[in-house]
């Protein structure tokens, strides 16, 4: 393998690949919105056949040929990467007890994101600002919005 010199031209070609890739991705999980639940792993395995085999297809050299190149791998990335996280998350739990090891090869089939999970999580404290002129003349109780139930005006 070998690096070349960077050059403005070989990164907005490549730039353009990324995103037809990233479109193909964005674009298989629109579609998989109109599949049934029963015929997901049937739809996301076609996706898959169909980015690869239509990439491989794909024959033309100009940036149009490419970019639909990219679209369909990025199409059959997208979706066998959430085959393997549906298939994975039967077999792998990543939880505070998990190991190093357990939680790197949870997070190499998407599953290492603790907020995956049901169980709750704390957030980042966020800071409070208190504006007292602003949200007194809000509302009597502080609040910027009715029926929030965040008080602005506690702090």
């Amino acid at each position: 393998m070998k690096f070349g010199k960077i050059t403005s031209k070989n990164v907005s070609t490549d730039a353009l690949y990324l995103g037809g890739a990233l479109a193909g991705g964005a674009l298989s999980g629109g579609l998989m919105t109109f599949v049934p639940n029963e015929q997901e792993v049937l739809a996301r395995g076609g996706m898959v056949g169909i980015g690869l085999l239509g990439a491989a297809s794909v024959k033309g050299t100009s940036s149009a040929d490419k970019v639909v190149k990219f679209l369909l791998l990025g199409m059959g990335i997208a979706q066998g990467a959430a085959l393997i996280k549906k298939y994975a998350a039967d077999s792998i739990t990543i939880d505070a007890a998990s190991t190093a090891p357990e939680k790197f090869v949870g997070g190499m089939v998407g599953l290492g994101c603790p907020c995956n999970g049901n169980s709750s999580y704390p957030a980042l404290a966020s800071p409070v600002i208190n504006f007292a002129a602003l949200s007194n003349s809000r509302s009597p109780e502080g609040s910027f919005t009715e029926n929030s139930g965040v008080q602005t005006g506690a702090f």
